[in-house]
């Protein structure tokens, strides 16, 4: 990613250990480190630090997953402060689950696109980073586009979990996602607003569907699973967003991808 670099290692059985990390002159990143252990329920513990590669630190373990993302010590000087006064300590509650959400989909999504682009996410990672680590105001601008890219993320799974009950709308998205409804429709709002998200992610699911040789429910039934009640409604909207018939769509068995589309927005 430019001069930044993500790892990503996956443990089988690793038994628990323990490491002393010394200085060397040749490592002088700092490193966000994500580490998930299993506990004894079940669920994976996740831990989220932030370490110095230039100051010394022990740390123990028995992770199962490592997701490291290393930046080069090129900061001012009074930033360089900054990050080394937070080393090896865990990042704050209020911003962990959005760093932790965008480096997830880093690592599913770096691997599918250019070194061009992995490059051009160096400055906006840069600054997220910065954001969460130091908090103040003159990182808030510079973070906003992966800032509002997680909370889309977020707010369509959200919206897959629930688009088979025809009431969901705007109103229960922002319950779920303890957004007020001012922030979550400012994050849509250059992008047709919040309910044009939802339907349009109601009909790249019933699309994809269809286009699958292995779908057995009929046209009418898989409009009703996406929150369709009404089979007309249901085909006109689907006309509107992909320029045929859900019919059309089947008896063709077009098959399309949905990427994630340029003008969603880059703020929230």
């Amino acid at each position: 990613m430019g001069e930044l670099a993500l790892t990503h290692v996956v443990y089988s059985g690793a038994p628990d250990r323990q490491w002393r990390h010394r200085p060397k002159s040749y490592l002088d990143h700092w490193c966000v480190v994500l580490a998930r252990t299993p506990a004894a329920n079940g669920a994976l513990h996740e831990e989220l630090s932030f370490r110095s590669l230039a100051l010394p630190y022990e740390g123990r373990a028995q992770d199962s997953e490592v997701i490291t993302l290393y930046l080069p010590r090129d900061q001012h000087a009074a930033d360089e402060q900054r990050f080394d006064r937070a080393h090896d300590l865990a990042v704050s509650q209020d911003f962990a689950p959005l760093l932790i959400g965008y480096l997830d989909s880093l690592v599913r999504q770096l691997p599918h696109v250019t070194p061009e682009h992995a490059a051009s996410l160096e400055m906006p990672t840069r600054a997220l980073v910065a954001a969460c680590i130091i908090p103040q105001s003159v990182y808030h601008e510079a973070a906003r586009a992966p800032l509002g890219s997680v909370l889309i993320d977020r707010a369509r799974s959200v919206v897959h979990q629930n688009m088979a009950s025809p009431d969901f709308g705007p109103e229960r998205l922002a319950r779920l996602l303890a957004m007020s409804r001012s922030k979550l429709y400012r994050l849509f709002e250059n992008s047709g607003g919040v309910a044009h998200f939802i339907n349009r992610e109601r009909l790249r699911k019933a699309h994809l569907r269809l286009s699958s040789q292995r779908e057995t429910l009929s046209v009418h039934a898989i409009g009703n699973e996406v929150g369709f009640v009404d089979h007309s409604t249901f085909s006109r909207a689907f006309r509107r967003e992909f320029g045929y018939s859900p019919t059309e769509a089947r008896e063709r068995g077009i098959i399309r991808s949905f990427p994630d589309e340029p003008d969603e927005p880059t703020q929230g």
